[in-house]
């Protein structure tokens, strides 16, 4: 369902940001986390509006060389917790072979991690393509190119303790089902990717919400991030303009990113590409 009171959004992933005190538009982008190197085309119209910028903001500073140190000392769950604590023997031998089997990669080494870090493991493979990339490395290459600062919306922390507040037994029984279930997942994985080729944020926010352990954590991982932004992201575009990327997921709603800058007064517009 697409949540009420969001009017229906234009297929486009790049918006404009204009209004009180931004002498100079900024502009919104919406990034999946994974494609094929194929699919992360920079189209002319779209190199034009980046390069009209001055500073780089995605949802970490990828830019910051602290960053993956960071993230290695988050990855773990609290408590000595493994999965063999959080599932049964059964569930959890099968997750070890449909892990091997679909990664490659043994999962024993790992078990200690966050399920739902553990997760994103399998997405490389379900590309079915070689050297996944990110739109974030492309805009940070692109940053780097045009000697623009580069800066994060969040810190490490900030998106790392997320899994903490998720219970472990949750997440970890997810994890388990997702692997049982990977045709399914493969499925549902490729109608979201073929959703973000076409740009449609409205589809992809209701298919987000189709998920009912997703919906329940909404909270968690997309409104409360996204109020927190909405400060930040209008201050820096009435500094300087601004080219602000972050995950789809963000964008659609009512209380997406979208919504949220037009309800401070700003307006955001579509922009084709």
């Amino acid at each position: 369902m697409i949540v009420k009171g969001a009017p229906p959004l234009e297929k486009t992933l790049l918006w404009q940001i204009t209004g009180p005190g931004i002498s100079a538009p900024s502009y919104l982008f919406g990034t999946i986390h994974l494609m094929c190197p194929g699919d992360i085309v920079v189209a002319p119209n779209l190199a034009e509006k980046f390069n009209s910028t001055q500073q780089l903001y995605l949802e970490l500073d990828l830019d910051d060389p602290t960053v993956m140190l960071k993230t290695m000392q988050h990855i773990q769950m609290k408590n000595d917790t493994t999965l063999k604590d959080l599932l049964s023997a059964a569930d959890y031998d099968s997750l070890l072979v449909h892990f091997k089997k679909l990664t490659g990669m043994s999962l024993e080494m790992m078990t200690s991690m966050k399920p739902e870090l553990i997760e994103t493991l399998m997405y490389p493979a379900l590309l079915g393509c070689d050297g996944a990339e990110a739109w974030e490395q492309k805009f940070l290459q692109m940053a780097k190119a045009n000697q623009m600062e580069v800066k994060g919306l969040e810190t490490v922390d900030d998106q790392l303790q997320i899994f903490d507040a998720i219970p472990y037994k949750t997440q970890a029984q997810e994890l388990a089902q997702t692997f049982n279930n990977i045709d399914s997942i493969k499925q549902n994985f490729n109608a979201m990717l073929d959703l973000y080729k076409r740009k449609d944020l409205d589809a992809l926010h209701a298919m987000m919400y189709e998920d009912e352990e997703f919906s329940q954590y909404d909270d968690l991982l997309l409104k409360n991030r996204n109020e927190k932004w909405i400060p930040l992201i209008i201050e820096q575009a009435k500094l300087k303009p601004t080219f602000i990327a972050v995950g789809a997921a963000h964008l659609g709603g009512d209380n997406g990113v979208i919504a949220l800058l037009q309800k401070k007064g700003y307006t955001v517009q579509p922009v084709q590409y």
